[in-house]
C-alpha cells in the first residue's frame, strides 16, 4: 500500500498534521530551554539539568502512557496533554519575561510538564494510528509518523533558533500556537478507538500488574529487548553530541540562531529518508539495518568531534536523521509483528521507557562529561562508545522471522446430487453418496 493511499484517509491526515505541526513548536520550544539557560547563566551544567527535566518524564511516566494507551479513550489523551502542554510553554514565556530569581528552576518546572504531556501523547498517537488505519496503510502511516521527528527537528529547530534571536519569550508563544492548532485537528477526528475497552479510572494507570505485563511481553523477545538497550544508549550519546554542537557553535562565534539551523538539520535527513523507509520497512532485515545505522553514527560522529563548522556539523547532523528514520519503521514495524494487538501500548511503553532512559542520561550527563573531559576528548570517546554498540547489535539474538499468510483453502464442488463419488480416508477407499461427501 503506498503512502498516496494512507493520504487520502481523513482521520490519520488530521490526526498526522495536527501532531506534526505541535512536535513543531515542542521542537522550537525544546531547544529554546536550556539555549536560553545557556546564555542567562552561563553554565552547561544549569543548561544540562533543564535539558534533563524535559526528558526525565520518560523515565516516570512511559509505562503508566502504555497502560493509558491501552485503557484510556486515546483521542482524549491526546486533547488532555495538548493543554496540558499549552499551560506549560505559557508557563514558561511568563517566566523569561518576568525573569524571576531562580529562573533555571522555573524553566525546568515548565519543560518537566511538557515533557511530561509529550510522553502521554507520543504513545497514545502511536496506539491511535494503529486504529485509525488498515493493516495494509500501516507501513506508510508508521513512516509518516516517522517524518513528523525530522519535520519538527528541521523546522522547530532552526524556528526556535531564529525567534530566540528576535524575542526570547517568542519560541514558546510559536509553541502555544501550535498546541491550538493541534487541539483543532483532534476535535474535527471523527473515528472512534477500535480497540479501546470500557474507560478505566485514573489509577490503574498505575497498577503495577500492568507494568509487568508490558516489562514481560518485551523480555520475551530477545531481538526486541536487546536492540532497545542499545538504541537507549546511542540516544544517550546523540544527547551529548547535541550538547557539543551547541557548545561548539556558540565558542565559534556565530549567531544564536545557527544552533536551530544545524540542529534542524537532522529534519531534512529524516524527510529524505520517509519514503524509501515506507517502501522498504517490511522488507529490511532489522537487524542488519540496526547494525548499519550504528556504523553510519559512528562514522558521522567524527566529523563532529573535530570541527566547529556550521556547513559540516549541519551536514553530519542531517545524516544522522537519515540513518535513524531508516532503522526506526522497520524496528517499528517488526515490534507491531510480534507483539499482542491489545498489549501492544503497555509494550511500546516498557520499550520507550527504556529508550528515554538512554536520552535522559545522556542529557544529565553531557554538561558534566563536558566539564570533565573537555569538547575535544568526549567527542573521541561517544565515537569510540558508537562503535562498540555497533559490534553489540551485530552480535544479537536473530529477530524472529515473518510468518508467511497460510494459502487460501482449497474449494471442493459440491458434486450434483444423485452423484457418486469416491472417498479416501484414512481406513481405506469407500464410496459416499451425496450426504456423505468426500473431506478435503
Amino acid at each position: 500500500m503506498t503512502g498516496a493511499t494512507v493520504l487520502r484517509n481523513r482521520d490519520f491526515l488530521l490526526l498526522w498534521s495536527g501532531n506534526a505541526i505541535s512536535h513543531v513548536g515542542l521542537q522550537g520550544a525544546r531547544i529554546a530551554y536550556p539555549l536560553l539557560t545557556l546564555l542567562l547563566t552561563d553554565s552547561p551544567i544549569a543548561a544540562s539539568l533543564v535539558a534533563f527535566a524535559i526528558a526525565a518524564p520518560g523515565l516516570v511516566f512511559e509505562i503508566p502512557a502504555g497502560v493509558a494507551a491501552d485503557l484510556w479513550d486515546r483521542r482524549q489523551t491526546l486533547i488532555l496533554c495538548q493543554r496540558m502542554g499549552l499551560a506549560a510553554t505559557l508557563l514558561a514565556a511568563a517566566v523569561i519575561v518576568a525573569r524571576p530569581p531562580g529562573l533555571a528552576f522555573f524553566l525546568a518546572i515548565a519543560a518537566f510538564t511538557e515533557g511530561t504531556a509529550y510522553v502521554f501523547f507520543n504513545t497514545a498517537e502511536l496506539v491511535l494510528i494503529r486504529d485509525v488505519v488498515s493493516e495494509e496503510e500501516r507501513p506508510a502511516a508508521f513512516a509518516f509518523l516517522e517524518a513528523e521527528q525530522p519535520i519538527a527537528n528541521m523546522m522547530g529547530r532552526s524556528l526556535g533558533g531564529a525567534l530566540l534571536g528576535i524575542a526570547r519569550g517568542l519560541p514558546f508563544l510559536a509553541n502555544a500556537a501550535s498546541y491550538l492548532y493541534c487541539l483543532w485537528t483532534l476535535s474535527r477526528i471523527r473515528s472512534r478507538d477500535q480497540a479501546t475497552p470500557a474507560p478505566a479510572k485514573a489509577t490503574r494507570i498505575w497498577d503495577w500488574d500492568q507494568v509487568r505485563i508490558g516489562m514481560r511481553h518485551l523480555a520475551q523477545d530477545p531481538f526486541a529487548r536487546d536492540s532497545m538497550i542499545i538504541l537507549a544508549v546511542s540516544n544517550g550519546i546523540i544527547q551529548v553530541l547535541i550538547l557539543l554542537i551547541t557548545l561548539s557553535v556558540k565558542h565559534g562565534g556565530h549567531a544564536t540562531w545557527t544552533v536551530g539551523v544545524v540542529l534542524g538539520a537532522t529534519g531534512i535527513g529524516g524527510l529524505l529518508s520517509a519514503v524509501p523507509a515506507a517502501r522498504f520497512g517490511n522488507r529490511l532485515d532489522p537487524q542488519r539495518v540496526l547494525t548499519a545505522s550504528l556504523w553510519a553514527w559512528t562514522l558521522l560522529a567524527v566529523p563532529i568531534a573535530i570541527t566547529s563548522n556550521p556547513l559540516v556539523l549541519g551536514i553530519c547532523w542531517m545524516g544522522v536523521g537519515f540513518v535513524g528514520t531508516m532503522v526506526n519503521v522497520p524496528l517499528t514495524l517488526y515490534r507491531v509483528r510480534v507483539y499482542p494487538e491489545e498489549l501492544i501500548g503497555r509494550i511500546f511503553g516498557a520499550s520507550k521507557l527504556i529508550s528515554h532512559g538512554g536520552t535522559a542520561a545522556g542529557a544529565l550527563a553531557s554538561g558534566v562529561l563536558v566539564s570533565i573531559f573537555g569538547t575535544g576528548a568526549l567527542g573521541w570517546m561517544l565515537v569510540v562508545g558508537m562503535a562498540v554498540l555497533a559490534r553489540k547489535a551485530r552480535r544479537l539474538t536473530a529477530p524472529v522471522p515473518s510468518v508467511p499468510a497460510p494459502p487460501p483453502p482449497t474449494r471442493v464442488p459440491t458434486p450434483p446430487p444423485g452423484t457418486w463419488i469416491a472417498r479416501v480416508s484414512t481406513h481405506g477407499t469407500g464410496v459416499g453418496r451425496d450426504g456423505d461427501r468426500a473431506r478435503p
